[in-house]
């Protein structure tokens, strides 16, 4: 992800927010597959979200609570085809993901019907519904949350089994970073059972080992990570941060490379 890409936190100027979204264009066409990952990802934190066209696609999602955020952003490049204004939208992700899982894998066609409605199209499928107003939508803008303490890349399915085996045991799980070792650990203590994964140099694509140790809610972990694909390196980093904990930064490439999704998660004071 570029820095402009980083930079840009959705925000329209007031010409294009007064623009009525029934005018603009959009005809887009993109597998399905990819567009479910996103839309997915982004329900995993959110049960409304806006969308931004923008030389791509992006879903930008923060929970009602200010714990985490998320950030799916397809590229133009993973789009079969592509006719669109610069515009946002308010989006129910279930209701897109209704429309979007009757694809079946299956070409998506995403268009603005009559009345500004969402068409959505797959074979012989056909679904229409209507946008939310982007201005009734929580805005996202993405906290810089400071300099990166430490950071691990490693495989989303070595994440994934480790929040899950945090899952059965406590409500939080403890990410910790020894430099010393070399080792990223995952642990959780619960009433009476204790876990703790152990991931060294051997287990990990890179690693930046600066001593963190930060606690975060498994209920939102294993949400996020059940919405990162199979197959791709995640990049952990834990930024910023003081005797609180560190918020928890997850990057991951999504549709062939095509696509980058990212998240932000607040750490859980200890008490």
């Amino acid at each position: 992800m570029t820095p402009e890409q980083r930079q840009d936190d959705g925000t329209e100027s007031t010409a294009n927010r007064r623009t009525d979204p029934a005018d603009r264009t959009l005809d887009v066409r993109v597998g399905g597959d990819r567009l479910a990952t996103a839309v997915d990802a982004a329900a995993a934190v959110a049960d409304e979200c806006r969308v931004r066209f923008e030389d791509g696609l992006a879903f930008r999602a923060r929970d009602p609570a200010d714990v985490a955020m998320a950030e799916l952003r397809l590229d133009r490049g993973a789009f079969d085809a592509y006719e669109a204004d610069e515009a946002t939208f308010g989006v129910a992700l279930d209701r897109l993901g209704d429309a979007v899982s009757l694809a079946d894998g299956e070409s998506v066609r995403l268009a603005l019907g009559e009345g500004g409605r969402f068409d959505v199209s797959a074979g012989a499928v056909e679904y229409a519904f209507a946008p939310i107003a982007a201005e009734a939508v929580r805005e996202v803008q993405w906290v810089d949350a400071g300099p990166t303490a430490s950071s691990a890349t490693m495989a989303a399915e070595d994440l994934r089994r480790a929040v899950r085996a945090a899952d059965l045991v406590a409500d939080h799980a403890t990410f910790a970073v020894d430099p010393d070792e070399r080792t990223l650990t995952v642990a959780a203590s619960g009433d009476t059972d204790d876990v703790r994964l152990d991931f060294d140099d051997e287990a990990l694509d890179a690693l930046d080992a600066g001593a963190v140790e930060s606690l975060y809610s498994v209920d939102y972990l294993r949400d996020i990570v059940g919405a990162i694909p199979d197959g791709v390196a995640v990049t952990v980093e834990f930024v910023g941060g003081d005797e609180g904990g560190c918020p928890l930064s997850l990057e991951h490439p999504f549709a062939g490379g095509a696509g980058t999704g990212r998240w932000l998660l607040a750490p859980r004071i200890r008490r």
